[in-house]
């Protein structure tokens, strides 16, 4: 697939078509939208505004997997993270993530001629436990933000 296949299967694959996604996008008719997701029209074209608002209708990414694949390039949901206001946990991040490269600084000085002695890897155990400490803190701050129904109720 290409993503021209992937534009035209996205629409037509959605129940009622062109028919049904068209009034959703703010076209004027089924025809326009046809005319943008047909490969063959050289005069109509999706625009990069209505590619995505079209998967964000439709919940399909064939559109968007297939430029990430035409670019060597992957995708990823994303979590949903709970809002939460803890300036802590904001710190607790930015601090990993400014320290995170710890591990694999280690790990490229430790790889540097080739072989690994026993004290570097002994090296390489201290810096990972230390990763996982700030990784275990910050789990639990996280699971802090949670709001559980019994407080919602308090």
């Amino acid at each position: 697939m290409n993503i021209l296949d992937a534009a035209y299967n996205t629409v037509h694959d959605y129940p009622g078509g062109a028919s049904a996604l068209a009034p959703r996008m703010g076209m004027k008719s089924a025809a326009v939208l046809n005319s943008k997701v047909n490969p063959n029209t050289e005069t109509h074209h999706l625009t990069l505004v209505e590619a995505s608002k079209m998967m964000a209708m439709t919940g399909d990414f064939r559109v968007l997997q297939e430029m990430n694949a035409e670019h060597r390039k992957v995708a990823i949901d994303l979590p949903d993270i709970p809002e939460c206001r803890d300036i802590a946990l904001t710190d607790t991040i930015l601090r990993i993530g400014m320290k995170g490269g710890d591990v694999m600084s280690k790990f490229r000085e430790m790889m540097a001629d080739g072989r690994i002695t026993a004290g570097e890897a002994q090296d390489m155990s201290k810096t990972i436990h230390r990763m996982q400490v700030k990784l275990a803190q910050l789990d639990s701050q996280i699971k802090a933000c949670i709001e559980t129904p019994q407080k919602e109720k308090a």
